[in-house]
């Protein structure tokens, strides 16, 4: 069944390639989430300023609370691995540490809009491949993901 180019898609207008851009009179940067090994990623595209981002967010983790059921070493482990983590991210990635003790990574990638859903899944499978020995670090330190690491 063929549709008639351009059309809306939610929060992303649709050209005749099929290829997606913000819609025009968004309040917000249209996004979706995705999930991946146990945590909630937040992609959304960004079009400002003459240069357009895909901009990517996940909780990773939570530094496990002192009241929690833990092993002696977890907390301490989990603090020591989060001052070394910054040092060997990628170009663009920054952590952020909340007052909940949640361990947030934003990364954003520059692109070009309007983007095609293949290149818009390639982008996100190389994030997602790239984060992977990060969650595999962070499991092995035992940051749980949990309810508070997933929202």
């Amino acid at each position: 069944m063929p549709f008639d180019a351009p059309f809306n898609l939610g929060p992303f207008a649709v050209d005749a390639s099929g290829r997606l851009a913000p819609r025009n009179g968004t309040a917000e940067s249209p996004g979706f989430l995705l999930s991946w090994r146990g945590r909630s990623v937040h992609a959304h595209l960004q079009d400002a300023e003459g240069a357009s981002r895909l901009v990517l967010e996940v909780a990773l983790g939570r530094i496990p609370s002192t009241a929690g059921e833990r092993t002696l070493d977890q907390r301490p482990r989990s603090f020591a691995t989060l001052r070394v983590l910054p040092t060997g991210l990628p170009e663009g990635w920054r952590l952020h540490l909340t007052p909940d003790h949640r361990l947030r990574l934003k990364a954003e990638r520059l692109i070009e809009l309007p983007i095609t859903v293949t290149l818009l899944v390639t982008e996100l499978t190389c994030f997602l491949l790239t984060l992977a020995p990060f969650l595999d670090l962070l499991d092995e330190v035992g940051m749980p993901v949990g309810p508070a690491a997933q929202g």
